[in-house]
């Protein structure tokens, strides 16, 4: 993806998966890299509860002020932490030569082909679930998403560099539980496939 002005990230996932905090780090993240003057993170919330379907939002400015807090309805990046809240109008909605970014054990063509994403796209893939699982990174026995993800998203957008994610993420966690996370967004950054 070209360098454009201004990002706009949509994060789509379940209640309790921590979709809102992830859009929180990013800003955060991002504003710590200097590459960027503005940045906003925002949650869309329909029915509050674990497991619905929840989407949050980042946006992330290189030169102005960000005025608005708008849903986004097409992002330079569209983020899925579960493929079960994926459907044909969520995937659609990626700006063409946007970057998708997805939790789940298929292969990359596997969602070119289901959900027609054009070639001009870049998309990013990683077991996120199964490397939490593995590293006892859980809540009541779920694997925790919201930040081994953001090392696919480090890896498609450079601005987002590890060292500042790990800042954040020990701020926000504390040194024990946020090291542990920011092991775990090297080793998806690491792991992610891309088409």
């Amino acid at each position: 993806m070209k360098e454009t002005e201004k990002l706009e990230i949509s994060i789509h996932g379940r209640g309790g998966m921590g979709v809102v905090t992830c859009a929180e780090i990013i800003a955060e993240a991002a504003y710590l890299s200097g590459n960027f003057a503005d940045v906003h993170a925002y949650p869309s919330f329909g029915a509050e509860r674990r497991g619905a379907p929840v989407q949050a939002y980042a946006k992330l400015s290189r030169t102005d002020t960000i005025w608005d807090r708008a849903q986004i309805e097409n992002p330079n990046i569209l983020i899925i932490f579960d493929e079960t809240v994926l459907n044909q109008e969520i995937t659609s909605s990626l700006r063409q030569g946007g970057i998708f970014i997805i939790n789940s054990e298929k292969d990359p063509k596997f969602f070119v082909e289901k959900y027609k994403i054009g070639s001009e796209s870049k998309i990013v893939i990683a077991d996120i679930s199964k490397l939490a699982i593995e590293k006892n990174l859980t809540i009541d026995g779920n694997p925790v998403i919201n930040t081994p993800i953001l090392g696919l998203l480090s890896k498609a957008l450079p601005d987002l560099n590890l060292d500042n994610l790990k800042k954040v993420v020990i701020k926000r966690l504390g040194e024990k539980v946020g090291t542990l996370n920011y092991e775990l967004i090297e080793k998806g950054y690491n792991l992610a496939k891309i088409l």
